[in-house]
C-alpha cells in the first residue's frame, strides 16, 4: 500500500513539474503571434463585449451585448447608447427588432459580411485583431472558466486608426488558451487625445470557438 501511495504521489509530481517546465518555457511574444493568427481565421463563436467611458470614475455604459457568429452570420442582443436591441445579421438580410412598435424590421443589405457594417459588436474580434503588436509583456498565468490561459500585455501603436484619430495610449491584454492558440479573454483600455481624465474600456470574453452552430433568422411573425 505505501508503494502504491508514492508511486501516486511520484506521478502527481511529475506531472507538476513538467506543467511548470511548458509554462516555463512560453515565449508571450510568439503566443500571442500565434493566437492572433489563428484568431484571424476562426469564424464560429459566442462572445460577451462591454464597452464603456470612464470619466472622472464615472462609468457610462455604451453598449453591453451577448453575441454570436457563425461564418457570414451573427446575432447580437443586449444595449446600446441605452437603447435595447436584438439585430440579425443573416446572408444579405438584417432583422432589427424595433421595441418602440414592438415588431421586427427586416432590411435588405448591399453586404455579404456583418464586418462590412462596421459595427464591432457584431464583429467583436475586429478590435483585437493586430499585425503588429510590438513588444508583449508576460503578466501571469490564470484561469478563464476552467481553463489555464496565459495573461500577456502590449502597446501597439498605429494599428487601428479609427480608434487612434481620438484616443492614444492605446493597451490591450489578453488571456491566451496557449494549448489551442485562441484568446479566451481580451480587453482595451485607452486615454481620450484631449480629455486625459476620459478613458475608453472594452472587454470581451469568448467561449465555444470554432464549435458547430447555426444562426436561424427570427420569427418576424412573433413579438418578442
Amino acid at each position: 500500500m505505501i508503494i502504491i501511495l508514492a508511486a501516486v504521489v511520484l506521478f502527481l509530481l511529475a506531472g507538476q513539474a513538467n506543467s511548470f517546465y511548458v509554462r516555463y518555457k512560453l515565449d508571450p511574444q510568439l503566443e500571442l503571434e500565434k493566437a492572433i493568427s489563428r484568431m484571424k481565421t476562426v469564424q464560429l463563436y459566442k462572445y460577451t463585449m462591454k464597452s464603456q467611458f470612464v470619466i472622472e470614475d464615472r462609468e457610462e455604459i455604451i453598449s453591453e451585448v451577448t453575441g454570436e457568429k457563425s461564418r457570414e452570420n451573427a446575432h447580437i442582443k443586449g444595449e446600446m447608447v441605452n437603447t435595447a436591441i436584438d439585430i440579425y445579421f443573416i446572408g444579405r438580410t438584417v432583422y432589427n427588432y424595433d421595441a418602440a412598435a414592438d415588431r421586427w424590421l427586416v432590411i435588405a443589405s448591399e453586404k455579404d459580411h456583418c464586418e462590412d457594417l462596421l459595427i464591432s459588436e457584431l464583429n467583436p474580434l475586429s478590435n483585437f485583431t493586430l499585425d503588429d503588436p510590438g513588444a508583449v509583456y508576460k503578466k501571469a498565468f490564470t484561469k478563464v472558466d476552467g481553463v489555464e490561459c496565459l495573461f500577456v500585455s502590449c502597446f501597439p501603436s498605429g494599428e487601428n486608426q479609427l480608434l487612434e484619430t481620438s484616443w492614444k495610449d492605446i493597451e490591450y491584454h489578453f488571456w491566451i488558451d496557449y494549448k489551442n492558440n485562441t484568446f479566451a479573454k481580451a480587453q482595451l483600455f485607452a486615454n481620450h487625445q484631449k480629455n486625459p481624465s476620459a478613458r475608453l474600456n472594452i472587454n470581451l470574453a469568448l467561449k465555444n470557438i470554432n464549435e458547430e452552430f447555426f444562426i436561424e433568422p427570427p420569427d418576424i411573425s412573433i413579438k418578442n
